[in-house]
Order: C-alpha cells, then structure tokens, then sequence
C-alpha cells in the first residue's frame, strides 16, 4: 500500500476561515425579514442561520482531521517519519485542538438554538444570533496557531516523495560524499543533486529501475556521521528511519580513496555502529572509487576486514567506480538477485504457504491387496510400432500444397475412425425436428423439377405471344390513341379554365340611353320624359345653384342649404363572394404583410427581468444568471 499525502486540502486560518463560513452563511440563507412575519417565522429564519453555520464549521473541521494520516493507523515508517519531522505530539494536540473546537462549536450551537425559542421580538432574535456567530468565531481565532502549524505539515507532506513500504526496495547508505546520488542517478532515472562537498542530500529521494521486468525502488537516504542517536540531526534521522522500518535490500557505500573527508576506519566504524539495523536484511559492502584508488592498493588489513565484515554479517562485498561505470551494473544486479531470493525465502517460512498447502488435496494410492503386479506394457506398443515424426508432412505443408491460405481446406475426414473406411465421405443426414430430412425426399423429384420448368417455359412463350399482339394492336390504333388523348386534353383544360374562374366577381351591365328608348319603345312606352331626365342630370352635375332642377326633390321648401357644398357619391357596397378554401388560403398568402413578428431562433425575452432569474439568493455557480 502507498500512500499518497498530496491529496490533503489547502487549511486556511483563522480568519480565513470565519471570512469563508459567514460568506457562506450570507449567500446561502435568507437575508430578508418583511414587517409582517410573526415571531415564530422570525425565530425559524435566525435558527437556520445559526445552524446552517455550525454545519458549515463542522464539515470543515471534520474534513480536516479525516484528510490528515493518523498516526497509529499508517506504517511505522511515515509514523516515525513524522514523529522526526514534525513531532508527533505537537501534530496530535493540533487535530486534538481541532475536535474539541468542533465540540464546542456544536454546544454553542445547541444553546443559542434553544434560547431562540424564548426571544419574544425581532432585536432579541437578531441579538441572539449575533452573539451565537460570535463564539463561534472566537473559538476559530483561539485555533489560529493549530491552523498555521496543520497548513505547514501539510505542506511538508505533499513534498515527500511516494515511497511504497511493502514493495521491491534498495536503500543506499553510508557517509557522506561516499557517491550514494551519484551512484542513484546512474542506475534509476531520478536526478539528485551531486555536489563534492558534505551532506549535499538532506532528505529522502527515490528512484526507479526495472530488473528482470520488474519495477524496483531505490532509496538514496542523507549522510550518517558517527555519532550516538540522541546527538543525530533531523536529516540523519530520515536515514536511519528508513534503514530501521523498510524491508529492503542495504548497500553502504565505503569510499577507498578516503577524498571524502572521512577515513575507511572511520567508515567502519559507522557500519559497526549501526549495523543493528541491518539485521535481517540483504546487505552489499559496496568499495566505492576504484577508478582513484583500487580495492587491492588499500591496506591489506583493512582488506581482509572489510571482507570479514560482510561474511559475519551474511552480507557480500563488491567493488565499483561511479565515474568510469565499472561494476555499477554487477552491484545494482547483485542487489535486486539477493532481495529477490530472501524475499522469497521470507514467503516460504511464513503462515502463507502453510494456508495454501491446506487448501491442496494430494491423493497418494494405497494397495489393496498383498499382490505384486508387474508393469504391463501393451503389445503393440512393445513389439516396435514405429512413427516418423520427422517425415510426416504436416498442416502448413498440405496448404501449400493444395492451392494456399483462403483456398485449402482442412482435411478433418481423414482422421475419422469409422468401421468402413468408405463411410468417411458419406454425407452427413440433416435433422430437422427430430427426423432425418432425407426419409422426406421424393426419388422423382428430378423428373418432377424437369417437367414443371418445361411447363414454365410453355406458359412463357404463351405470355410472349400475348405481349406481342397487344404491341400491335397499339401500333395499328395510334391515331386514334393521339386523337383521343387530345380530346381528354382539351376537356382537362377546359376544367382547369372553369375552375379558376368559378369565383370570379361578375360586373353589372348598365345599359344606355339607346338601349333603353329601344327597349321601352318596343314595348310601346313614351320614352321622352325619360330622355329629358337623363339631359337634366347631366345639365346639373355643376355646383351653380341657380340652375333649375327637374325631377328632383327639394327639402324645406325648396330651399338649399347654401354651405352644403357637392354630395359625395355613395360608393358601391361590393358584393360579399363566398371564397372556397383554396381561395381563401391564396388570398392570405398574397395579402400577409410581414411586421417583424417573432420566430422560434429570435432571442426574445418577453419579461425583460423574469422573477425566477432575479429574485432570491444566489447560491455557489449561479452567477451566470446575471
């Protein structure tokens, strides 16, 4: 299991803080209060706020102690890598600082609720709910410093590389400047900082490297110096955490040529020292720096007890140079071969292989009888039954053979052991509900198929026949046919022209003057006074008033009103024609007149500020109603 401390939300301060609760508590509740509300609706409207920021405090708060790890809950090694960065008490009375404000959040909350049920005005509800956001504010600013020191851990923890505890890993250790980042930077792909001077690495990085398609974990730790615990640094103690928690594979570096500023008695000295840690584990003596000084040009008893310090320790010493890349492929080998196998050896004597052995049932046969039975071999397998492997041709063969890939096909009769060797061609009965199809198969139906496509083949030609003389018969009669289609034709059109002027307005014929002294004179009626009519009318379409007027009748005792100036001819009342529907839909498609009316793609609002957008609160995401 990895852990991965990267996800933990940023922790704002204290006042950070009250500024994100009561924003949140302005946006989310009402904010109105009308005359008209009674005192039990103004109650219910400050309780919600008092609640609603409590909520508010304890999700946050809740959030916080859930996001951070808990110490007795996580591997030893991120527990005592915190203990060494951060000091685990002062990081367990900051969450502790935490829980016990959120309590007393909550009982504040729950006091002033219940002392909302006795306020009988609107300035005692309002007073009440300020004093309840109040506390709860003053008890936010008490935990400022339990904030700031959170906010820095977790900073510190997403800056802590990944490390998987129960994985494949190589921890690189020894003194300082010995080539530990040199030699990581070779074999994985980080990219640790090298430097010729002293504790160059203060912290803990990890690298990657593959070894048998494996993925594997390197760990490059800081310099140890030798010194009793109690004396070590913080950087010191990364290292010896991790040396101390992690089952994994030890190479300690030693520098031959002594460039790094300490001596190789030194340097055994430190492994003396801290050799407890190694205990049960792989180790590798790694004589560093060849290329400066050779392992065979040191002391020769610093030789023989550098050797005898891996052999006591059931470790193994090699020798490799980081700047001319000697050996450093043979020790990150070694390393990963050795880790692998006491990793293995681990898995045998443990619980696991016991667990798996119960779940396995081995049957071993027990005799029946006194009786010894000897081998029986088969006689035909015993009196030399040969098979040539070696010439039988096989199915790639035949496929060349017979055409190729797409167009042979794949023997499988010929491997069918039947009693008649000649029954491996025979087809195979289809069955269909139960009955073979062939049992339902007449022995004449060839016969019977050949006579009825003669038959089809007769009543073809009879069809052709048929097909031929109406052919000619068309031909003979095509005048006629022409003449006949003119005929319908001009029928049709006649049809169409009456159609369209079946609604046509019919104007009245006003006869003249001749007409009528015709018309009235062969009936033998005296036309003249109707001719001097017809003269006066159109002597008198003048505006004089002087003029005499016959045949017409004159108000008020022939009197004419001399300020009536000329009458107006009454229009026509047109006459109402009764359109079909057709018509109808004609005569609006050509009267519509366009007034810019609204269509579906129009962006129109009809209420230029709906309610609906415009009233309320605004919640978290809703700004872009406005």
């Amino acid at each position: 299991m990895s852990y991965n401390f990267k996800t933990i939300q940023v922790i704002p301060g204290a006042k950070d803080l009250i500024d994100i609760i009561l924003s949140k508590t302005q946006r989310k509740t009402p904010t109105v209060v009308h005359p008209q509300y009674s005192i039990g609706r103004l109650r219910k409207f400050y309780m919600r706020k008092i609640k609603f920021t409590q909520q508010n405090i304890h999700e946050k708060m809740s959030a916080i102690l859930e996001e951070f790890p808990k110490i007795n809950e996580i591997h030893p090694f991120y527990s005592d890598l915190m203990n060494v960065l951060y000091n685990r008490d002062h990081f367990k009375l900051a969450l502790g600082h935490l829980n016990t404000a959120k309590g007393l959040i909550d009982n504040v909350a729950k006091e002033y609720v219940r002392l909302m049920k006795y306020a009988d005005s609107l300035y005692r509800c309002k007073m009440l709910k300020r004093a309840a956001l109040g506390r709860m504010a003053t008890i936010i600013k008490k935990m400022n410093a339990s904030l700031v020191f959170l906010e820095e851990v977790r900073k510190h923890l997403a800056r802590l590389p990944t490390i998987n505890p129960h994985t494949r890993t190589l921890i690189v250790t020894g003194y300082p400047n010995v080539g530990k980042s040199s030699f990581m930077n070779i074999v994985t792909n980080a990219d640790v900082e090298v430097q010729p001077y002293a504790f160059t690495t203060k912290s803990l990085y990890v690298g990657h490297t593959d070894h048998n398609y494996v993925r594997w974990q390197v760990i490059d730790t800081p310099g140890i110096l030798d010194h009793p615990l109690e004396h070590r640094n913080t950087i010191e103690m990364q290292a010896i955490t991790a040396l101390a928690h992690l089952n994994a594979c030890v190479l300690y570096f030693v520098d031959l040529s002594e460039t790094c500023g300490y001596t190789l008695e030194a340097q055994v000295q430190l492994f003396e020292n801290i050799k407890p840690l190694f205990h049960n584990k792989p180790l590798i003596i790694v004589a560093n720096k060849t290329d400066a000084k050779p392992f065979e040009a040191i002391d020769v008893g610093m030789q023989q007890r550098l050797r005898s310090l891996a052999e006591d320790n059931h470790g193994v010493l090699m020798t490799m140079s980081n700047k001319a890349l000697e050996g450093v492929m043979d020790v990150k080998t070694k390393a990963c071969d050795i880790l692998l196998a006491h990793r293995l050896a681990m898995k045998s004597q443990g619980d696991r292989v016991d667990n798996i052995a119960n779940r396995l049932f081995i049957a071993n046969p027990k005799p029946r009888d006194d009786k010894n039975r000897d081998v029986n071999i088969p006689q035909t397998f015993s009196s030399g039954v040969t098979f040539d492997a070696m010439n039988r041709k096989s199915a790639k063969d035949l496929q060349e053979e017979r055409g190729g890939a797409g167009v042979f096909f794949v023997p499988a009769r010929e491997h069918y052991d039947l009693e008649v060797p000649e029954w491996k061609n025979d087809v195979v009965p289809e069955i269909m509900d139960g009955m073979n199809v062939a049992d339902y198969v007449d022995p004449d139906i060839e016969a019977k198929l050949l006579e009825m496509e003669k038959e089809e083949e007769m009543l073809e030609g009879m069809h052709e026949e048929k097909r031929n003389e109406l052919n000619q018969i068309m031909e003979d009669n095509a005048e006629l046919l022409e003449s006949r289609e003119r005929v319908f034709n001009r029928k049709h059109m006649k049809q169409v022209e009456q159609r369209m002027h079946r609604n046509t307005r019919v104007h009245p014929h006003n006869p003249t003057l001749g007409e009528v002294n015709e018309t009235l004179g062969g009936m033998g009626v005296d036309t003249s006074k109707v001719q001097e009519r017809f003269k006066g009318v159109r002597r008198n379409r003048g505006r004089s008033l002087d003029k005499q007027v016959d045949g017409m009748d004159i108000d008020n005792d022939g009197v004419v009103d001399k300020s009536r100036g000329r009458s107006k001819s009454k229009s026509r009342i047109p006459e109402v024609i009764e359109l079909n529907k057709q018509t109808k839909r004609m005569v609006s498609k050509i009267q519509k007149k366009w007034k810019g009316k609204q269509a579906e793609s129009d962006r129109h609002i009809g209420t230029k500020m709906p309610k609906h957008l415009f009233s309320g609160k605004r919640g978290i995401g809703d700004a872009d109603r406005r």
